[in-house]
């Protein structure tokens, strides 16, 4: 297969639809239930993880920095956003950055900003790829496999194993609160047979 091939393939084709899917999605949050917002990160954000395996092992073109889209505006915009729609859920002790061995220590950490991290690599990957240059598809492919596995890659990680959490628990005190009206119903009923 050749370099432009590459650049085109299907598999390639289906990550920027992927990433432009997670990152629309977040776009939209107001707009979403929180069980919903678990459930569709804990199937987009491993598919994400694994997608970015199939993009094509290329080099970068250029020496220079890559293009950026998402505007500081944009980032603390969708962060501030997030940070009201996660709650208190959003705070949580996590290890610092794995990238580094040895290094490692307990930190404060942030779901929402690692997920607004997430969107903005994401969102810039697909920007610059759809602008349909052959050098900024190239450029574009090359920025998001390396700065995935130096930076973004591990905080995906660490937000899938959160929201993991999260949706479990939030399942966990549904079910509770399920048994607990079923068990109150069930004493109403017997407290009415009696008399």
């Amino acid at each position: 297969m050749n370099k432009i091939d590459s650049l085109i393939a299907p598999q390639t084709k289906e990550f920027v639809k992927l990433c432009r899917r997670y990152f629309e999605y977040l776009e939209k949050l107001p707009d979403k239930k929180i069980a919903d917002f678990w459930t569709v990160q804990l199937r987009l954000l491993p598919e994400i993880y694994t997608g970015v395996f199939h993009l094509p092992a290329i080099d970068a073109r250029y020496a220079s920095d890559v293009e950026k889209f998402v505007t500081e505006r944009e980032y603390n915009k969708i962060f501030t956003n997030m940070v009201a729609y996660i709650g208190a859920l959003d705070k949580f002790t996590d290890l610092s950055d794995l990238s580094y061995p040895g290094t490692v220590k307990m930190v404060e950490a942030s779901l929402a900003e690692m997920l607004t991290d997430i969107y903005q690599e994401l969102k810039d990957f697909v920007l610059l790829y759809e602008t349909g240059t052959l050098e900024n598809m190239n450029d574009a492919i090359a920025d998001c496999f390396d700065t995935f596995g130096q930076y973004w890659g591990v905080k995906l990680l660490s937000a899938t194993r959160i929201i993991h959490v999260n949706l479990y628990q939030h399942r966990y005190a549904e079910a509770k609160k399920a048994s607990q009206l079923d068990e109150e119903m069930s004493e109403e009923y017997d407290e009415e047979e009696m008399e």
